[in-house]
């Protein structure tokens, strides 16, 4: 790799794709919430299905969209080539435009405690200064700003509820600081869990609501477009996997309808926060605590201080009801819990050695910086 770029500006996948393990912990919204809320930047949906696929189809997205594409630059603290302490490198990702008056989406790993960060337009010979506005570090998602004198283009995001597993996707990007390389495959996936981080020791980043593509991702590419066909965002370029090809993974567009006013205007993304790790219920474990069906989410860890310890919940109970809703599994959960805002009083029903209980919990932010094991 060349010693420009870190590894980073692709998050990779360094170990296998996880059940929704610890969901809950995190506030990253599911596909299943988010994908109705209104949005100024949401464009008409356009059946994709339905689409004439023509051997100009794709030149005339990448045409289309390749000038609201940038490349992003930027120094930021990194470990030294001794191993102790740190220096200083440069960086590079990508990025696109959603607004005229210079607003730019990307990774927060891309400019993750970035200074000079400098932002590769069309038409504009020399890169120019960019500040960040906004950012979300448990989202991994970023809002840049430049001044130009000029509208620049744009690109609109997609209604989650045209996106379907086998469609075409389209990336646009740096890789390898090849600019505005465009490669083609498909949305192989939904709802993919994953752990990801750099090379270098880097803090790893969990992950629970990935769309999944086989559009050749490499470093560089973080903070890109993954397009439909009608040149709309369905996702945000972040990681890929080390360990297989075409395994790549990028934020869905339902995230980023619900966070870009919020990174525009400079606020905390509202994150629903409980604080426990789930994993399926065992037959096993459903018997020893006398239910007589297996459903539920079981409860494999429980953050302390967290709304869930104050509450009551802990390790081997059972949750089989939140907030009015059933949960038959843990996914049902993850959305229940995204359905909710911060400060939200909710009831929970949790199955322990002595039967069913009614807990009652306050939801909150979710901690920043929210990290593995942190």
């Amino acid at each position: 790799m060349k010693p420009f770029l870190r590894l980073s500006s692709v998050l990779t996948v360094s170990v296998s794709l996880l059940a929704l393990s610890g969901a809950a912990y995190i506030g990253t919204a599911t596909v299943h919430q988010w994908q109705t809320s209104p949005s100024a930047y949401a464009a008409p949906l356009k059946d994709q299905l339905s689409q004439v696929i023509t051997g100009n189809t794709v030149p005339s997205v990448a045409a289309r969209a390749n000038p609201a594409v940038v490349e992003i630059t930027d120094t930021a603290p990194a470990p030294s080539l001794t191993g102790k302490g740190t220096s200083s490198a440069q960086y590079l990702g990508s990025g696109f435009i959603v607004s005229p008056s210079g607003y730019i989406v990307t990774n927060d790993h891309v400019v993750y405690q970035a200074k000079n960060i400098r932002v590769k337009l069309v038409g504009t010979h020399l890169p120019v200064p960019a500040k960040v506005v906004g950012a979300s570090y448990n989202l991994d998602l970023a809002v840049l700003k430049v001044s130009v004198h000029r509208p620049l283009p744009t690109l609109s995001l997609a209604s989650y509820s045209g996106i379907h597993v086998g469609q075409y996707a389209i990336a646009i990007g740096n890789p390898e600081a090849l600019s505005h390389t465009v490669t083609l495959g498909i949305i192989s996936a939904e709802d993919r869990a994953i752990q990801a981080g750099n090379s270098s020791g880097g803090q790893v980043r969990q992950y629970y609501n990935m769309l999944q593509t086989d559009a050749a991702i490499n470093p560089g590419n973080s903070g890109g477009p993954l397009l439909n066909l009608a040149d709309q965002v369905v996702g945000v370029n972040t990681a890929v996997s080390t360990q297989g090809t075409g395994l790549g993974f990028a934020i869905p567009v339902s995230t980023l309808h619900h966070a870009l006013p919020y990174l525009e205007a400079g606020k905390t993304v509202p994150e629903p926060y409980m604080g426990v790790a789930i994993t399926p219920p065992t037959t096993a474990q459903a018997k020893k605590l006398h239910m007589t069906v297996t459903m539920g989410a079981y409860v494999d860890a429980v953050k302390p201080k967290s709304p869930a310890a104050l509450a009551g919940v802990k390790v081997g109970d059972i949750i089989t009801r939140f907030n009015g809703t059933s949960i038959y599994q843990e996914t049902d959960l993850l959305n229940a819990v995204q359905a909710t805002v911060p400060g939200q009083k909710v009831s929970l029903t949790v199955w322990t050695a002595k039967g069913p209980t009614v807990l009652h919990m306050t939801m909150e932010q979710m901690p920043a910086k929210f990290s593995i094991g942190g």
